[in-house]
């Protein structure tokens, strides 16, 4: 019981270690920059849990078990976070699904003996594979094509994991049909794959060109967005002036569904937009007076022409800020 608990004990402080040097302030860095950070981890959360396999394997123990385990989930679970802050979701619900997911394969890695263990991981890391396609399909990031090999990597993941259970189930688990494609030794050539496309896809998210967006007559609404964007980025730096224009956006949407992203902030049908938008800022995302006070009527810069210019329709896209 000692044994187990200490087990316990360690796996969850690695999977809270990896998680927080992913996740150190949520919603502070710009989309691409956290995205960038959460795939990096996933990758390394990949290859160590491989390592973890091989060790075990070789007679290392059941610790290492534990630890491999919970570093394969984590690796499409932190993919899973990647690709909802690109597309533009809050982190931190997701984030905390994620912790939740560990704990639970810590502990029956821990404490459930082979082959129940194992059943546990499989059917987490499917969940989670299956949960990072859905968020990929639906989403509009660019180029599509990088989301759409995420997706399908992980739409096969989640198949082999099913179907890796159903066989050792039916047919047994030392059955040759087993050993020969759902051994450990398979599923890690099979998840080393995984990883080289997903980072190609990775590379080509943050290197690749990007479509423009068709050009549409603009409603007949007013723009809010942030007016001096140099001050601000001198003020705030890059990133952060990016997440404010996100979160601008999304409060508009809130009350406004019908908004229309326009570059540096938003376009809406509200009355006095400006003065309503503003305190939906202040009261549900936390902003302070100096950071509203950064906003301005769209008509009164040239950086944005309202009503009679055209603007980019709304694409969720993290490089269109």
């Amino acid at each position: 019981m000692n044994m187990a608990v200490g087990l316990l004990a360690v796996t969850v402080a690695v999977a809270a270690v990896v998680l927080f040097i992913a996740l150190p302030r949520v919603g502070m860095p710009g989309r691409l920059t956290l995205f960038l950070r959460f795939a990096a981890v996933a990758g390394v959360a990949a290859v160590g849990s491989s390592a973890m396999y091989f060790i075990y394997t070789a007679g290392g123990g059941i610790l290492t078990l534990v630890l491999g385990d919970v570093s394969m989930v984590l690796a499409p679970a932190l993919l899973l976070v990647a690709v909802s802050v690109l597309d533009g979701r809050r982190a931190r619900r997701t984030s905390l699904g994620v912790v939740a997911g560990a704990l639970a394969v810590a502990i029956a890695s821990a404490t459930v003996p082979l082959p129940g263990s194992l059943v546990v991981k499989a059917l987490a890391l499917a969940l989670a594979c299956a949960a990072c396609a859905w968020v990929a399909l639906r989403s509009n990031v660019e180029p599509f094509g990088a989301m759409r090999l995420i997706a399908v990597v992980d739409i096969a993941f989640a198949a082999y994991c099913v179907a890796r259970v159903a066989v050792g189930v039916i047919a047994g688990w030392e059955s040759p049909l087993y050993r020969t494609w759902f051994s450990y030794a398979p599923a890690t050539v099979l998840g080393a794959v995984a990883v080289v496309l997903v980072g190609a896809a990775v590379v080509r998210l943050r290197f690749g060109p990007h479509a423009s967006a068709p050009e549409v007559a603009c409603p007949h609404g007013v723009a809010v967005v942030v007016g001096d964007w140099d001050l601000a980025v001198t003020a705030y730096g890059t990133d952060r002036v990016h997440e404010l224009v996100t979160q601008l956006r999304e409060a508009a949407r809130d009350l406004d569904p019908g908004a229309v992203d326009v570059p540096r902030g938003v376009e809406s049908t509200l009355p006095d937009p400006l003065a309503t938008v503003g305190d939906r800022l202040r009261a549900e995302y936390g902003w302070k007076s100096e950071d509203v006070i950064l906003l301005v009527d769209g008509a009164s810069t040239a950086a944005v022409r309202t009503q009679t210019g055209p603007v980019w329709r709304h694409r969720r896209s993290f490089g269109r800020s």
